[in-house]
């Protein structure tokens, strides 16, 4: 199952680098025929760069001169419209760190683009990096001469971020500073529901496995059915030796992809034998497909089962 999620993995970077090559190449080409089509006084005044690009990196498509001359505008506008392009095929793709980066790289140039920092400020709650979320807050309120927005926006944004992560510092001081009243901090089991995305980008941040494993758990209470999460808590409690946890995510992983995913079923079953003996290790590989008999050994283990696992 890891190595099918790697290969997955390595090919869809593969097709998003072949779409930004196409992407930059295509614009190359635009400016060298705009320039063509230039008279031969106003291809003088053109920078040398503007026309005479190499798409290495996504830095070096940010304008460096954006108002200077004709051909420095054509640049930008075009410059500007890749970023974005090249942001939404990393979102399409569930790519939050690298669409955050480039959509850092655009708000950063442009300010007073509201759409494109709502879509940022989302890329950061769904990456679950709070500090970055935070931290653009801060860096916009720093230049509130400069942004549109009102402050029904600061109140909304504050409230996300803070029913994300209550006890963030920089948070708490912007609430105060657009008046709103500090919140109280939630009681036990009122926390806001874990997504896949968010636990496997925080999973992916802090490499203590217990941590990991509990939230991972919380996400599959959430999400029961996304696979990805099942494929973590595997790899994780086999990397650290804890056989009793391997088994218990094993036998939710059976109830989630049904008897028919045999082969899947096997390989992580051979996975966890490599872990030591275990009477249940035969009783798994025995299993006839029916889903009451793992519900009634998870509950003589005392695991939950998400209520929304299918019943057969």
């Amino acid at each position: 199952m890891q190595g099918l999620m790697i290969f997955l993995e390595v090919v869809v970077v593969l097709l998003l680098l072949l779409e930004v090559f196409v992407r930059l190449r295509a614009r190359r080409r635009r400016l060298q025929q705009r320039d063509a089509q230039l008279s031969p006084e106003a291809r003088k005044k053109v920078p040398l760069s503007s026309v005479q690009e190499s798409p290495v990196s996504l830095p070096e498509v940010l304008p460096v001169h954006p108002h200077s001359e004709q051909g420095g505008a054509l640049q930008e506008a075009l410059s500007i419209d890749d970023l974005l392009n090249e942001a939404n095929i990393y979102l399409e793709y569930g790519h939050y760190a690298q669409a955050a980066t480039v959509l850092r790289w655009y708000v950063d140039l442009n300010p007073h683009e509201t759409r494109v920092i709502n879509q940022l400020l989302d890329t950061y709650l769904a990456l679950a990096d709070m500090d970055s979320y935070a931290g653009l807050l801060e860096s916009l309120g720093e230049k509130s001469g400069r942004v549109p927005m009102d402050e029904s926006w600061w109140r909304e944004r504050v409230e996300h971020g803070l029913q994300q992560d209550p006890g963030n510092l920089e948070l708490l001081v912007l609430a105060e500073k657009v008046g709103m009243a500090v919140p109280l901090p939630q009681e036990q089991g009122a926390e806001p529901p874990m997504t896949a995305e968010m636990a496997l980008a925080l999973v992916a941040r802090n490499r203590d496995p217990h941590y990991g494993m509990a939230i991972l758990w919380r996400a599959i209470a959430h999400e029961p059915l996304r696979l990805p999460l099942y494929a973590e808590l595997l790899r994780i409690t086999h990397q650290q030796h804890l056989l009793e946890d391997y088994i218990n995510a094993l036998i939710l992983l059976y109830l989630t992809v049904g008897y028919k995913a045999k082969t899947l079923r096997e390989r992580m079953l051979r996975a966890g034998e490599d872990l030591g003996n275990h009477p249940l290790w035969t009783v798994l590989a025995d299993w006839d497909g029916n889903p009451e008999t793992l519900r009634q050994l998870a509950c003589s283990r005392q695991l939950e089962i998400p209520g929304s696992l299918p019943l057969t």
